[in-house]
């Protein structure tokens, strides 16, 4: 159900879908032209030395003497020397780069900072999402980007710089995980268990991470608070959020690779910021089902939780995710029809 929500809030806020990807594009091009101002010089530097160019020509002159006729006359044997040997041209370059190490390693930091800035300046934009969605969902109002921007920039720099290192360091030991996985096993065993590690480790990530945003923008509470501070209910839902975002992460996989392949990546342009915006919603969803707080999904239907905080009574209270708005909307009092 809070998958089928999440997917219907999609629907009705496709719109926002187009301001993700506007916004990731501009700070795409940005952080690609500062990452091209570090890397381009040493690229061109190193490309351009006599110890690269001098490689270049021994790989060539040795690929020519692997020709059989070649072999017996040992040019085969002078080209691999010149190549492979103590003073070979490869030992050169190893050397000419060697010497530049540690220019290469500022550059690698510098490129390492401007990625993390890069997210940074993305999770300012998916905070802004959130708030829009919220505005939508609590009372069904169009809140425009710029605006929810500005406004919410200062929490969402907050929480920005908390999330993003660390999503960062927990991705990076789920790559390593995978990583290890393929170098050790039966290609077919490591694929298998490559996207499994990959699909369980996201949803971990997430199923920890979930509150935090819609906690900041729903209710204004601090960062601090919605790290370490779980409520029962939170605890008790724990696991049916973990196997939605399971489900979750895997619809999104599949969606993109179908999209890659059928369209030559072309697709990747609209189900890339699709993605952002589905957990976005899912996130946002959970967080007003573990509150039970009502919200919109369409002008029409309202979802809510009556059941919240009233385990005993469960099935009591069972009933359709969506019910026309203007019922919910009522006063308790009793209605009556009058028919004339």
């Amino acid at each position: 159900m809070r998958f089928r929500n999440s997917i219907l809030l999609l629907v009705e806020n496709f719109k926002n879908v187009y301001r993700i990807l506007i916004y990731k594009l501009l700070i795409m091009l940005i952080g690609t032209a500062l990452i091209s101002a570090l890397l381009i010089p040493g690229l061109i530097e190193i490309f351009e030395s006599v110890q690269f160019t001098a490689l270049v020509e021994s790989i060539e002159a040795f690929l020519v003497a692997l020709v059989p006729a070649d072999n017996a006359s040992g040019v085969l044997t002078q080209a691999k020397d010149a190549l492979l040997g103590e003073n070979g041209t490869l030992a050169q370059f190893a050397g000419f780069v060697a010497e530049k190490a540690t220019g290469i390693i500022w550059t690698i930091i510098g490129c390492a900072v401007i990625y993390l800035l890069q997210r940074f300046a993305d999770t300012l934009c998916y905070f802004s999402i959130g708030g829009i969605l919220n505005d939508k969902m609590a009372t069904y109002a169009e809140s425009p980007f710029s605006s929810v921007y500005v406004t919410n920039l200062g929490k969402a720099s907050i929480y920005s710089l908390v999330y993003v290192p660390v999503v960062f360091l927990f991705d990076l030991i789920t790559w390593a995980l995978a990583i290890l996985v393929l170098t050790n096993l039966p290609i077919l065993l490591a694929l298998f268990l490559a996207v499994t590690i990959i699909v369980v480790c996201q949803a971990v990530k997430l199923t920890f991470t979930s509150g935090w945003l819609p906690a900041m923008v729903v209710d204004n509470k601090k960062i601090k608070d919605v790290m370490f501070k779980r409520s029962d209910e939170e605890k008790q839902q724990r696991g049916k959020v973990f196997a939605t975002y399971v489900g979750t992460v895997y619809a999104v996989i599949i969606l993109n690779v179908i999209g890659a392949l059928c369209t030559f990546g072309s697709a990747l342009l609209l189900t890339v910021p699709m993605s952002f915006f589905v957990f976005i919603c899912v996130q946002f969803v959970n967080y007003y089902t573990l509150t039970g707080k009502k919200y919109f999904i369409t002008y029409e239907s309202i979802a809510t939780n009556e059941s919240h905080g009233d385990s005993e009574h469960f099935f009591d209270y069972m009933q359709p995710a969506q019910e026309p708005a203007q019922e919910i909307m009522e006063d308790t009092q009793e209605t009556q029809t009058i028919e004339i």
